[in-house]
């Protein structure tokens, strides 16, 4: 699972994963679609790099809720994916998939 970012040179945050995979992402998005994004700790500016504890498959599909668009189907996945995905969500407060998770893992 890759994460789609619109194509555009305008990112202005950087996070790597416990695998070491980059995301560059918008701050805008992630302050608007998550209730812990970014947080103090986060870069302050695209030189800048957050680390996260989670690995590369579970940030995309979690990055993949902060966008306007069509967000990812979580039925197709496993529960090796929804679980970390679903601790995830819950504490970066990304709200638009924490219904999606619970959904799912029922």
């Amino acid at each position: 699972m890759t994460l789609s970012v619109p194509p555009t040179t305008d990112t202005n945050i950087v996070i790597r994963s416990s695998d070491n995979v980059v995301f560059n992402l918008h701050r805008k998005n992630l302050e608007v679609h998550t209730g812990a994004f970014p947080a103090p700790e986060f870069a302050a500016s695209a030189d800048d790099v957050t680390h996260l504890t989670e690995p590369s498959n579970v940030l995309a599909v979690v990055f993949d809720f902060i966008y306007p668009r069509k967000h990812p189907k979580l039925t197709s996945m496993g529960f090796e994916i929804v679980g970390p995905v679903a601790e995830a969500v819950e504490k970066y407060e990304v709200f638009a998939a924490m219904t999606a998770c619970e959904m799912r893992l029922e």
